[in-house]
Order: structure tokens, then C-alpha cells, then sequence
């Protein structure tokens, strides 16, 4: 548990001997999704909030009005007539790069500038599992929440994943369990965030161009450990040798998860010294050996996930609930009843025999690996959107490469993915994500999947992955049998 940080949000005068609250300012950066949750949990907490952002009110995802109805006052199109106000503090929506002018302007004025995973922090009661990586953080949240949500205790899955902490944390009591996504982005901006249970799933380039590299990148990622101590958890995976090898600088007791532990591991040290504690394949069974000396054993095809990376996952997912003392009989039941999350490796329907799946969540090159692995038989593969450095030449020692039939190619990276990959597949350009699913059934033939697995963000022809996998999924949905 953290340590007390009641009054944190408040400065005490004393008069007559009673200490008397006294509000202080704040400026919520940025009004999305998080930035609300933020301002409206520092309004009913006493302060007074000014908000900015850059966009417009038409352009806001979210509605401004519950704020400005508490007292928030609210500058939009720019953050530079909100920056004339001096404030105490400054919450950052995971949004604004650290570099911006809005932010050096503020490290000026010696503002205390922290991001709203923080500030929900802060305000938390409860357990709190943090999930990150590179690639199945989103997945392994949302498994572990299930979890969670048949324990019998209270809990929330939030975060990153889509309901910001800051909404849920004075909802929180000393029992709630909290399964929490977390990105590089949210714990830049950290300075006391301390999960029960941290998980780091796996580690590969992305968002490459917001860190400034590939290290930067990987320092953010082993924040997520910074303020745990030997009572604390630190769950990782021990097929990822960055990942293996970063751990070690973790303050917190190791549990390592691994899919290929008698391959990779078995060769390095004996079985037992790995695999206790720790959570592993044996057989055809998932098998977690506890610190208490205890085991949990399920079958793997109780998991309904396809593919190895969901295997890992199942096992991360299993490892945090377990160490956070959550009824083995309620870890099963949760993994089993878990059927998928929205662009994740979605099945939307089969048609005249061809599968068509949406894994819009697939960003980077890494995740489109693990979903072309994941996908059997011939695969017509739609991918593009907008690079994120490093290029695509990482996939060119993918095997499963050979069983792409075709790419249909979208999007700004269209020309760069031809360009690393196009000698080794056959490509086709398409206009848009209508296009590119005319094209893609064009081309396919019974027993073939299309797959959307872009590889890329999609802010170069969508708000979101969400609107980009959401309007896939209408296209698919819209076709008709040629029957």
C-alpha cells in the first residue's frame, strides 16, 4: 500500500489555533478524456481549476460543461491566456509532449507538473496492478480486470485502457483491486505512483519520435517500477531479454512469466530455480508456483484468446491476481469467460469462407507480428496508417510472411512498407479503408482470413485505432454474399 496522502491537495493556515484549508490553483493541460477526469476530481476536492487545451470546443472528444459548471474556467484553441494565471500545479494529459512551449513555460515558473495517472494515484485507495509494454497491455488489463470482477471484491479496470483513474479513485476503498493500463506517455509524468503488483509485458520500438529513441523509450517503461520496495511485485516476462535484463534494477521481488521457458531458459539454469516462483507453460497447462509454495494449474485451452502472445498474456494476467491474493477458483473462471476485447484480434464474421478480423490495436510493427503468428492458414493482409519510425523491416524474418497472399496497403507509411517488405509479398495500394476491404474481398478465396492489422497509428486518416477498427468493422459487416 501507498503511504497517506490525505491533505496532500491542500495548503492549512492555523487562526485561533485551527488549522483552516486554504484552495490553491491548478491548470489541467489538455481537455480529453483524462484531462476532464482530472479537473473535475481537483475541483471536488477544493481547488480552483483553469483548463486549456488546443483544439476547440467542436474539436473536443469530451464535454466541457460538468466542468465549467463546478468552477473550472476553461480557455480553448491555445494554452497561452490560461498560462497568465499563476498556479500551485499542473496536471498533463498523456497527450502533451513534455517538450511542448506549454510545459517548458510552466517548469519556468517552477510549477509542479504531474500527469492524471498521478493525480488519480494520489486520491486511490485499494491494490493497484499496473500494465504496461509494448505490445498486450490493453489485452492482459482487460483479462486481469475479469478477473477482478468475479473475486467478490470491488474493483476497476481503468487507466489507459480507456476510463481514467482520476474517474474512479474516490469511488476506491482499502479493498478494491484496480487493474491498471498504463503507457510510456503516463509514466513520464509519475513521481510517487506506486503499483502493489507492476507488469511489463514485453519491449520493442514505439512511439520512437514522441521519446526522442529506442533507450528513451525503455527508461520511461521501467518508471512503471520506480517508487515500489521489496513489498511490492514486479511481474515481467522472461522471453524478452530487454525485458529480462531491465528487471534487474527493479527495487521489487521478481515473478517471471514465459511461454518458452524450456527452450530459452531451461539451457541457463535448472528447472527449479525457474520456475518457482513464477508462471509458466507445462504441457498443455498454464501453471503459476507461488512465493507460499503453492500451485495453480489450468488448461490452456480454457483460455479462449488466440495465439502465443495471448498465452503470455493468460500467464501475466494470472501472475498479478494470484500475488494480489485473489481466489485461484475466481482466476480461472475469470480467464475462461473472457472472450476478447474490441480490435484486438477481433473476429467480426465469415464470409463465403473467408474469416475477416479486425486488429486495428495493432499500432506498431511488433503487435502486427504477433497477430500475423497468431492467424492461421493464407492471410490478405490490410495494413498502413501513419509510421512511427523504425520502418518495416523487422518483419521481413517473420515466417508467418510467407503465408501472406497479399497486402493492401493505406495510409502515409503505404510507400514505406512496399519499400521494406515488397520484394518478399505482393502489395496493392487502396484509396482509403473502403477501398482497401473492396480490394481486399477481391482477393480473397474460402478459407483465407483478412486480416486488418496496420502496423502503423492512425492518426492520418483517423481520430483513433477505435474509429479506424469501428469503421472496418461497419465496411465488413456491410458486405453482401455473392452467394
Amino acid at each position: 500500500m501507498k503511504d497517506d496522502t490525505k491533505g496532500w491537495d491542500r495548503h492549512l493556515i492555523s487562526k485561533g489555533g485551527i488549522d483552516i484549508p486554504v484552495c490553491r490553483h491548478a491548470h489541467v493541460v489538455g481537455l480529453g478524456k483524462s484531462g476532464l477526469a482530472a479537473a473535475k476530481l481537483l475541483l471536488r476536492n477544493g481547488w480552483l481549476v483553469i483548463g486549456s487545451d488546443l483544439s476547440d470546443k467542436d474539436q473536443l472528444s469530451g464535454d466541457i460543461s460538468e466542468i465549467t459548471a463546478l468552477g473550472a474556467v476553461v480557455f480553448l484553441g491555445g494554452h497561452q491566456s490560461a498560462l497568465e494565471t499563476e498556479v500551485d500545479l499542473a496536471v498533463l494529459s498523456p497527450s502533451v509532449p513534455l517538450d511542448s512551449n506549454v510545459v517548458e513555460v510552466l517548469k519556468e515558473k517552477n510549477v509542479t507538473i504531474i500527469g492524471e495517472l498521478e493525480l488519480g494515484w494520489r486520491h486511490c485507495r485499494g491494490q493497484v496492478a499496473a500494465i504496461t509494454g509494448s505490445n498486450g497491455k490493453t489485452t492482459t488489463t482487460a483479462l486481469l480486470g475479469e478477473i477482478f470482477s468475479v473475486s467478490g471484491r470491488p474493483s476497476f479496470t481503468c487507466g489507459n485502457i480507456g476510463l481514467p483513474l482520476s474517474e474512479v479513485a474516490v469511488q476506491t476503498t482499502d479493498d478494491t483491486l484496480l487493474s491498471v493500463e498504463v503507457s510510456s506517455f503516463q509514466l513520464m509524468t509519475i513521481d510517487s505512483f506506486r503499483p502493489r503488483v507492476a507488469v511489463l509485458l514485453n519491449l520493442s520500438p514505439d512511439h520512437i519520435d514522441w521519446h526522442g529513441g529506442f533507450e528513451n523509450y525503455i527508461d520511461a517503461k521501467s518508471r512503471i517500477w520506480s517508487y515500489q520496495t521489496e513489498d511490492d511485485w514486479v511481474v515481467y516476462s522472461a522471453d524478452d531479454p530487454i525485458v529480462a535484463e531491465l528487471v534487474e534494477k527493479a527495487p521489487s521481488r521478481k515473478f517471471p512469466f514465459s511461454v518458452e521457458w524450456h527452450d530459452l531458459l531451461a539451457s541457463r539454469v535448472s528447472k527449479e530455480n525457474v520456475m518457482k516462483p513464477g508462471a509458466y507453460i507445462s504441457g498443455d497447462d498454464m501453471v503459476a508456483y507461488l512465493p507460499d509454495g503453492s500451485e495453480f494449474r489450468m488448461a490452456r485451452d480454457d483460455l479462449r484468446l488466440l495465439g502465443r502472445h495471448n498465452t503470455a498474456n493468460g500467464l501475466a494476467a494470472l501472475s498479478a491476481a494470484l500475488l494480489l491474493g485473489v481466489d485461484p477458483e475466481a482466476v480461472q473462471r475469470g480467464l475462461a469467460g473472457f472472450s476478447g476485447y474490441p480490435h484486438r484480434l477481433e473476429t467480426i464474421r465469415e464470409l463465403n469462407g473467408v474469416r475477416w478480423i479486425n486488429d486495428s490495436k495493432a499500432t506498431n510493427v511488433g503487435a502486427g507480428f504477433v497477430a500475423l503468428e497468431a492467424v492461421e492458414g493464407s492471410i490478405i493482409l490490410i495494413a498502413g496508417g501513419r509510421p512511427k519510425g523504425g520502418g518495416f523491416r523487422g518483419l521481413r524474418g517473420l515466417s508467418a510472411l510467407n503465408r501472406v497472399k497479399k497486402a493492401v496497403l493505406i495510409g502515409e507509411a503505404a510507400s514505406d512498407i512496399e519499400r521494406d517488405i515488397g520484394d518478399l509479398i505482393d502489395t496493392v495500394q487502396a484509396d482509403d479503408m473502403d477501398d482497401a476491404v473492396r480490394k481486399a474481398r477481391d482477393l480473397s478465396e474460402a478459407g483465407d482470413t483478412v486480416l486488418l492489422s496496420p502496423l502503423c497509428a492512425s492518426f492520418d486518416m483517423f481520430r483513433s485505432y477505435e474509429e479506424r477498427g469501428d469503421t472496418f468493422r461497419k465496411l465488413v459487416e456491410g458486405l453482401e454474399d455473392s452467394e
